[in-house]
């Protein structure tokens, strides 16, 4: 009896551990060739990595939602075809609060895919998140995944970096920033508070807005917007230039932003009176 006890106590812990090796996730296996942001729309369950795995997170082309169980994070996300990536919260719903750190996501600065998985990685390479596709069924009462020929262009590569300016590099660009022109008579200076940690702040003179930023080679530049208040007055859209710059580049001092077909947005110089956010050290 003794020994048939301890077959069975036997059988079960391999079973348990054959359980429990099974659930662990499989390494990670990049496909081949360049990534496709396109292939990043889905419903997706964090698994392997971080505090919030088992969280269901949904990327559409109208936005990002991070559903928990207070409610939904809702927030706006953004990637291109060299594998860089970033993204933000702006809004909740229930008793979600919308100034959440979600650390995966704001260490989040690039991409990659697997089969039926992907993973998001800090500038430095290092996985902070793996997502997997995710059984939940579409919620097609507030959220579309359907892809369409207008989303796919705003995928399309960025034209070349004009030959008189200088590639922006990552490190270059954390600061305060303020418009070369305009915005004299505006409520308060308009500027750009680039953040080393991936994050920027900034107002047109009268109205405040936000998000996520993320730079990579030959000046190619990223970055998410939030919402804004509406107040009218003689600002500068420097928010706006951020949010809709594909290259970032230098001419001399100034900070050039340009959009997807390299026309000028706008051009800022480096407030050295104003509040600095530090550069991330060298190397990192």
């Amino acid at each position: 009896m003794a020994l048939a006890m301890v077959a069975v106590l036997a059988l079960v812990g391999c079973a348990v551990s054959g359980s429990a090796e099974s659930a662990a996730p499989a390494p990670f296996r990049a496909r081949p060739g360049p990534p496709d942001p396109i292939a990043l729309v889905g419903m997706w369950r964090l698994t392997g990595i971080g505090a919030e795995a088992g969280t269901t997170v949904g990327l559409t082309p109208g936005g990002l939602t991070i559903y928990q169980s207070c409610g939904e994070l809702l927030g706006s996300w953004n990637a291109d075809s060299q594998g860089l990536f970033t993204g933000d919260v702006i809004a909740s719903t229930d008793d979600c609060d919308p100034r959440t750190r979600i650390l995966w996501l704001s260490d989040a600065a690039g991409y990659r895919l697997g089969g039926r998985d992907a993973e998001l990685v800090d500038p430095d390479g290092r996985a902070v998140a793996r997502l997997v596709a995710s059984g939940e069924p579409l919620r097609p009462d507030r959220e579309s995944f359907e892809v369409t020929d207008e989303f796919r262009r705003l995928f399309d590569p960025p034209a070349a970096l004009p030959p008189h300016l200088t590639p922006a590099d990552r490190r270059e660009l954390p600061g305060r920033w303020v418009p070369v022109r305009g915005g004299s008579k505006a409520l308060e200076q308009p500027n750009l508070e680039i953040g080393a940690d991936g994050r920027w702040l900034g107002s047109d003179g009268c109205n405040g807005s936000g998000g996520g930023w993320v730079a990579g080679p030959a000046g190619t530049l990223l970055a998410t917007s939030g919402v804004s208040t509406l107040v009218g007055c003689d600002n500068v859209p420097v928010g706006d230039w951020l949010s809709s710059a594909r290259r970032a580049g230098f001419d001399g001092a100034m900070l050039v932003l340009l959009d997807r077909n390299a026309k000028e947005l706008g051009r800022l110089h480096r407030d050295d009176g104003g509040p600095s956010i530090p550069a991330p050290p060298a190397g990192n």
